[in-house]
């Protein structure tokens, strides 16, 4: 869920090792326009080495030597500037945004995620909070 005007966390776990990640990118997308792209390089974007959630993995994954033992959390934190670049449409259908994660390894690889669908959610009284 996105709401305009707040500070949302958003928090992807990828099935890399954190030293296997070269670049990174994360776009939000809605009605086809590009709302935020986010990379390595900015400070909202963070990553750690998390270990794997082996409880979910078959017997053959555990025991393949392709199974990865690490896996990288990656969160950003949007702003309310960022927010509040989507638009809430009194259309329903239009109130969608689309985010991707774009990973490219050390190795030379390169991996896009399935899309994520998230809600946006419009506020009553529009503009950022200020202190």
């Amino acid at each position: 869920m996105i709401t305009r005007g707040t500070t949302p966390y958003h928090s992807f776990v990828l099935p890399l090792s954190l030293d296997s990640i070269s670049e990174l990118y994360i776009t939000y997308l809605q009605n086809d326009e590009v709302i935020l792209d986010k990379s390595l390089s900015d400070d909202s974007v963070n990553l750690i080495e998390v270990e794997s959630n082996l409880e979910n993995a078959s017997m053959e994954e555990i025991l393949t030597e392709e199974s990865e033992e690490k896996e990288t959390k990656v969160t950003v934190h949007l702003t309310q500037e960022d927010t509040l670049k989507f638009t809430f449409y009194p259309a329903a259908e239009k109130n969608i945004a689309v985010i991707q994660i774009r990973v490219l390894t050390s190795d030379g690889e390169a991996y896009a995620s399935n899309p994520i669908q998230e809600r946006i959610f419009g506020v009553l009284k529009d503009g950022v909070i200020s202190e």
